[in-house]
């Protein structure tokens, strides 16, 4: 499978969008409620998914003021070892977002990939943009 990749603009400066990418709260506002965000580089994101049978493990691989990476570690199995990772640029009120997910195997096919991380970003731009929380995924 291929990278998946998706650019945007977002009226919010880099930092508030670096601070919904790397704290629980900005994590539980538009991606899952179900969020244990790390404070430190190397140390690990535990997400909870409705109907999934093990929470999702994500290292954070780096974090600056441009780039957060997070690396899966173990689940889903298919994405263990992949990337996910965003790209922040802009200023003045205004951000471009560039987000990657990839390093997936060859092999791995994941029909519903793309699509999930489009709703994921949809509603991380709408946060960003008002902030109401509206999480793609809610355990309630």
């Amino acid at each position: 499978m291929g990278d998946v990749l998706f650019t945007f603009e977002v009226d919010a400066a880099p930092d508030a969008v670096r601070r919904a990418l790397t704290t629980t709260e900005g994590i539980a506002s538009f991606w899952t409620d179900e969020a244990d965000v790390p404070a430190e580089v190397g140390e690990t994101l535990t997400l909870g998914f409705p109907e999934a049978p093990l929470p999702f493990d994500l290292l954070l691989a780096q974090s600056d003021d441009k780039v957060i990476i997070w690396r899966t570690v173990t689940f889903p199995p298919q994405w263990v070892g992949t990337d996910i990772g965003w790209e922040l640029s802009g200023g003045d009120g205004t951000s471009t977002v560039a987000f990657r997910h990839g390093t997936f195997a060859d092999e791995t096919e994941e029909g519903q990939v793309a699509y999930v991380w489009g709703q994921v970003m949809v509603q991380l731009k709408r946060y960003l943009e008002t902030g109401v929380a509206t999480p793609v995924f809610m355990s309630s």
